[in-house]
């Protein structure tokens, strides 16, 4: 079992966007996966197991989340929407399992709202020393610089020495 180190940096317990809150799994969050696992058999694939999973295994993938948190193995949020405070889904990401990669699985009723963007763009955001990452995805105009002459190109043709033919030299 690895515990994270001092020195390194655990990821923010919760992220708050525009309409979402992620923030680190609790051991009463079993109940609304386990609902949602049993409403959206999709959801329970990616989250807790077979859609008649039990509300045991949805405790079971809780714990694991914590466990894969407090060891540094991983992170992972629940996605509550901020107008009803209800959870619609689970994000993150475990290095157990890293073949299935990141896991950002949303509630079948709730896609199509652009809250799969929505959580991409927070967690690039809390993860990047850079400042923000809201327009990466769209194309950013080139700092302006100062113009370089460009190269000029010429044949060479010198008396002084024997020509070749198509030879490219640069001035």
């Amino acid at each position: 079992m690895t515990h994270a180190r001092p020195s390194e940096k655990l990821p923010p317990s919760i992220i708050e966007t525009e309409r979402l809150i992620l923030r680190t799994p609790r051991l009463e969050d079993a109940f609304e996966l386990h609902e949602l696992a049993a409403a959206d058999p999709f959801f329970a694939h990616a989250t807790v197991g077979p859609a008649n999973s039990t509300l045991e295994a949805a405790c079971t993938a809780i714990i694991r989340m914590l466990e894969d948190r407090r060891s540094g193995a991983g992170s992972w949020w629940i996605v509550i929407h901020k107008d009803t405070g209800h959870a619609i889904g689970v994000t993150g990401f475990s290095s157990r399992h890293h073949s299935r990669g990141p896991i950002n699985a949303l509630a079948s009723s709730e896609l199509g709202r652009g809250y799969a963007q929505e959580i991409v763009e927070a967690l690039l955001n809390v993860s990047s020393p850079l400042p923000s990452h809201q327009r990466s995805f769209e194309a950013e105009p080139a700092p302006a610089e100062e113009p370089t002459p460009p190269t000029r190109w010429y044949w060479q043709s010198k008396s002084t020495r024997a020509p070749r033919p198509n030879k490219l030299r640069c001035a």
